[in-house]
């Protein structure tokens, strides 16, 4: 069986938004795993009950012998085939809980845009030929240099405060980098100086809202994903999918 403080971890809220992905992933893609993570939920839930059963019948016992006089008080121990009624139903119990968890409880906002910028954001697209401050900077982000990428785009935004691609990559970089404040000023003024039927500007600002995920952002975001469906907006289809799933 699998390590039961693995499990227990998950259960605790131990884990890390991706190893929490990774967990559920394979639940739903191994079958042993799912019925070790079951038995683990049954286990759990029949021997809570199993103890709030023994502690009502203590109760009762102790009860008894205050109020019956010098009676002599005997703790009884639940009935193996009530144990067995607890075990069985703890199991369609846990069941139902996999069942919530899988596929029935709403998505994670943060957990769904990371997902969504692990497949989609991972690497920005290369244009041969080119050898400007854009190449130079998608070439550092596809690298990992964050930092170094955000200073190119900076760097052309401070010559053309209005240059759409500067502004869409510094969004994206800044989101990457968690700076999730400045990725949404970029992707309002993007928004505001370009027209929406052609850039992404609004799907980028729900993202980073889903993302950053304080107070209201999931809501906020929900209302941005709607208007660019309902407007036939950049992004369309990558809005109804988040949709979906929010």
């Amino acid at each position: 069986m699998e390590s039961l403080e693995y499990i227990d971890a998950y259960f605790g809220g131990e884990f890390p938004p991706e190893e929490a992905s990774r967990f559920e992933k394979r639940i739903q893609e191994d079958p042993a795993f799912a019925d070790e993570v079951a038995y683990y939920l049954g286990a759990l839930s029949a021997a809570r009950e199993a103890n709030r059963t023994e502690r009502k019948e203590r109760f009762r016992e102790l009860y008894k012998e205050g109020a019956g006089k010098g009676r002599t008080a005997t703790v009884r121990r639940m009935n193996p085939r009530k144990w067995l009624a607890v075990t069985a139903a703890a199991a369609v119990l846990a069941m139902i809980v996999l069942a919530w968890l899988l596929y029935l409880r709403p998505a994670n906002p943060a957990r769904l845009a990371e997902g969504y910028i692990r497949q989609n954001l991972a690497s920005l697209p290369v244009k041969m030929g080119r050898g400007d401050s854009l190449a130079t900077g998608i070439g550092l982000y596809n690298s990992g240099k964050f930092a170094e990428a955000l200073q190119q785009y900076e760097g052309l935004l401070r010559a053309d405060s209005l240059n759409p691609t500067a502004l869409n990559y510094a969004g994206i970089v800044s989101l990457r980098m968690e700076n999730y404040d400045k990725a949404l000023d970029y992707f309002i003024r993007l928004q505001h100086h370009t027209d929406p039927h052609v850039n992404p500007a609004l799907f980028y600002q729900a993202l980073t809202l889903l993302k950053r995920n304080y107070a209201g952002d999931s809501d906020h975001a929900k209302q941005l994903l709607r208007q660019i469906v309902e407007n036939d907006l950049n992004k369309k289809v990558d809005a109804q999918e988040l949709l979906g799933k929010l």
